[in-house]
């Protein structure tokens, strides 16, 4: 019994290691696809295009979520 706990655990230990893999190489791309833009707006609209969630777009720009939200909506209602 005890065998199977330490192996959970171990289980436990490794899972959030490969959860994070993903996501930082993902955040490196939107780094790269917006890293010659100046403007805020033209990062996050580039961003929202490649299906970027507010808050990894927020990571990647420098700023807060509460920033990119509306900014966001602004985008979508000049479509």
């Amino acid at each position: 019994m005890a065998k199977t706990q330490t192996k959970k655990k171990r289980q436990k230990k490794l899972q959030p290691t490969d959860e994070h893999a993903l996501p930082s190489l993902s955040l490196v791309f939107g780094y790269i696809a917006v890293k010659e833009l100046q403007r805020l707006e033209d990062k996050v609209s580039i961003l929202a295009r490649l299906g970027y969630g507010n808050s990894e777009i927020a990571t990647i720009c420098d700023t807060t979520v509460g920033t990119v939200a509306p900014m966001k909506s602004r985008l979508k209602s000049r479509r």
